[in-house]
């Protein structure tokens, strides 16, 4: 894990550029990870832990609308959260995150436990990304931190 958040944090100093993150099911890990690492204090902006759909909602704005029809665990929800933290925190690249790691959300057949949705909002563009892993609810979310890194990572590179 190190080498993947020492790449992003590296790339982010060499670019000069600042990173903000709205978190729902990893529920702080990725902010966590990143804090760990030398050079976070110029790059890491901060997080939003929006793992309740009323922080969704009345925090990040995210239309009620928009979870109804398509649940507060999908790529809808998790591009608008990208998009509208940047009303809350001034950063260059925005990640958001949302998804099943454990039962008793909004599973089904097409969405199974460990299906997770990225969202990138970096040069006024949305990049999703959607993974299904396996694993406990702790090493889904580990795993899903790391897809995060390495999303972030190739968005910033091809700009």
């Amino acid at each position: 894990m190190k080498s993947v958040v020492h790449q992003l944090i590296h790339l982010l100093e060499n670019k000069k550029l600042t990173l903000a993150l709205a978190e729902s099911v990893t529920s702080g890990l990725a902010s966590h990870q990143l804090n760990i690492v030398k050079g976070t204090s110029e790059t890491f902006m901060g997080s939003v832990i929006c793992y309740n759909e009323i922080v969704k909602k009345n925090l990040l704005n995210v239309k009620p609308s928009i979870i109804e029809k398509f649940t507060a665990e999908s790529q809808e929800v998790t591009d608008e959260l990208a998009q509208n933290l940047s009303q809350l925190i001034a950063a260059d690249v925005y990640g958001a995150i949302t998804g099943l790691s454990a039962p008793g959300a909004s599973e089904t057949k097409e969405k199974p436990v460990g299906t997770i949705f990225f969202s990138i909002f970096y040069q006024s563009h949305v990049t999703q990304h959607r993974k299904v892993f396996r694993g406990s609810p702790l090493e889904i979310k580990k795993k899903a931190c790391k897809e995060f890194y390495r999303l972030l990572i190739r968005v910033i590179k091809k700009e």
